[in-house]
């Protein structure tokens, strides 16, 4: 009869007290040290890009007087579009 004396559970219990003792040693290593805190520094086209957002955010998603003004046209007979002007815009749209 053989026996083995490497039990896998006893090992597996000294490798967590092993990592255990790793981790603890961190915690007391960084708890000694200031905290350092991170930092963003945007560029300058990146902060006009974030301001005009902010702006775009303000406008009004429909344009009354646009859509008044085109209502008026349509009322009156004045309105005029080219049917190449609405394919262009069709197909336009289907990038989107």
């Amino acid at each position: 009869m053989v026996k083995i004396n490497n039990n896998p559970s006893n090992n597996i219990a000294k490798l967590y007290q092993t990592q255990q003792i790793r981790t603890d040693n961190k915690e007391i290593k960084s708890g000694s040290d200031p905290v350092e805190s991170d930092n963003l520094q945007l560029s300058e086209q990146a902060r006009q890009i974030h301001e005009l957002i902010k702006e775009t955010r303000d406008l009004p998603e429909v344009r009354e007087e646009k859509i008044a003004r085109i209502r008026e046209q349509i009322s009156n007979n004045t309105y005029n579009i080219s049917p190449s002007q609405v394919a262009a815009k069709m197909l336009a749209g289907e990038d989107d």
